[in-house]
C-alpha cells in the first residue's frame, strides 16, 4: 500500500487535472523522486529552454509553486513576474536542483504499492495496467501526454523551492 503523501499527490492532481493520463501520473511521481536531472542536458540548453518557453508563456497571477514532495515543486513559468522571479533565477534554481537524487528501487516499491491499492483504481482505473508496463519498460522520463498538453498547457520546471527563498 502506497503512503499517504502519495494518495494524497495522486488525489490532488486528478481534481487539479481531471484530464490526466496515466502517464502524467507516473511523470509528476517520477519528478518527486528523482528531481529535474534527467531534463537538463548542459546548464546553457536549460538556460536557453526556459527563456524560450517563458517568452511564448502568457504571464497571470497565481502561486508561484506547485508543491510535489521530496522537497520539490512545480515552478509555474507564468507565474514568474506576478511573484518578482526573473527567468534567469528561475533557471538558476533549475539548473541548481538538478542534482542525482532518489533511489530506483524505492521508486518501483512505491509504484507497485500505488498499483496494487484499490483506491488508486477507483480513481483512476487505466493506471495500475500503465505503471505495470512502464516498470517491466525501466521506468524511463516521460512527456506529459497529448491531452494533458491540450488542456493544460504546462510550463514549469521542477525546482527545490528554497533556491527562490527570498521570492516565496
Amino acid at each position: 500500500m502506497p503512503n499517504e503523501e502519495i494518495m494524497r499527490l495522486v488525489a490532488d492532481a486528478l481534481r487539479e487535472y481531471p484530464l490526466s493520463q496515466p502517464q502524467d501520473i507516473v511523470k509528476l511521481l517520477y519528478q518527486r523522486e528523482f528531481g529535474p536531472a534527467h531534463a537538463i542536458p548542459s546548464p546553457e540548453a536549460a538556460r536557453r529552454f526556459l527563456w524560450e518557453e517563458y517568452s511564448s508563456t502568457p504571464q497571470e497571477s497565481g502561486p508561484l509553486f506547485e508543491y510535489i514532495g521530496s522537497g520539490y515543486a512545480r515552478l509555474r513559468l507564468s507565474a514568474l513576474d506576478a511573484n518578482g522571479v526573473t527567468p534567469d533565477e528561475a533557471a538558476e534554481a533549475f539548473v541548481k536542483s538538478a542534482v542525482p537524487a532518489g533511489d530506483r528501487s524505492d521508486f518501483v516499491r512505491m509504484l507497485r504499492g500505488l498499483a496494487a491499492d484499490e483506491r488508486v483504481f477507483r480513481l483512476m482505473p487505466a493506471l495500475p495496467g500503465f505503471i505495470a508496463g512502464y516498470i517491466e519498460a525501466g521506468c524511463p522520463a516521460l512527456h506529459h501526454s497529448a491531452e494533458y498538453r491540450a488542456a493544460y498547457r504546462p510550463a514549469y520546471r521542477v525546482v527545490r523551492p528554497e533556491l527562490l527563498s527570498e521570492k516565496i
